[in-house]
């Protein structure tokens, strides 16, 4: 039975960067909705992302699994309380809290090393420092990385970043937990910790953290054996 996946990106990011698993998945019949959240409004609450996932959801059909990178997993759980949804995947993403921000659920060091890497722009956002961030990266690979981070990265509303989450709780549907072993924003020992807070067993791949732009054909596969 072909499935609704409902593509949700995390902070800074965009539908760019989930983009390259879209044809992997509409190539096994799958529907595919990779949504476009209001991250660059200073003023955008997580309410407002999971009203513009509710939007970008409309007609679409069941079986509908949430897909979540990073910051997108304190999102799709507010949206399974909106709506009816199959099940969760948190792929290298936060699991949120009652209460607690993004910021404080990934931990300080997390949060220090964001801050350090983007820059204040004054009007409620931050962004990503791209020239330093590609720096980082092997000598032969940082133009490809800075090609990259300047096609799908963009500004983030602070707000939502240090807003306490709004939900209850993690609705009680099947969900799933991908962890990214070679990631370099969270580190794997976080998100082993994330996926014990789902009760599940992590599913590990060897990906950076940008696991739909760099291994879209491997996350694809681990998305639809999740589908059944």
């Amino acid at each position: 039975m072909p499935t609704s996946f409902v593509l949700v990106h995390g902070a800074f990011g965009s539908p760019a960067e989930l983009a390259p698993v879209v044809p992997y998945l509409e190539a096994r019949g799958h529907r595919v909705v990779n949504v476009d959240l209001p991250c660059e409004r200073a003023e955008s609450t997580l309410e407002d992302y999971a009203a513009a996932v509710v939007r970008a959801m409309e007609g679409t059909s069941r079986p509908r699994i949430l897909v979540a990178h990073s910051a997108g997993g304190a999102t799709i759980p507010l949206v399974a309380s909106l709506l009816p949804v199959d099940r969760l995947v948190f792929a290298a993403a936060i699991v949120p809290e009652p209460g607690l921000s993004i910021s404080e659920v990934v931990g300080p060091d997390v949060a220090v090393t964001i801050a350090a890497v983007t820059i204040d722009n004054g009007d409620g956002t931050r962004s990503f420092n791209l020239d330093l961030l590609a720096s980082l990266a092997p000598p032969e690979e940082r133009d490809a990385y800075l090609e990259f981070l300047t096609r799908t990265q963009r500004s983030q509303g602070w707000l939502a970043i240090n807003q306490p989450w709004p939900g209850a709780g993690i609705p009680e549907i099947p969900r799933d937990y991908i962890l990214c072993t070679d990631d370099q924003i969270i580190p794997p020992d976080r998100q082993r910790a994330f996926a014990a807070k789902l009760g599940v067993s992590p599913i590990e791949i060897a990906s950076v953290h940008a696991v739909f732009t760099f291994m879209p054909r491997e996350l694809a596969d681990l998305l639809v054996s999740l589908a059944g």
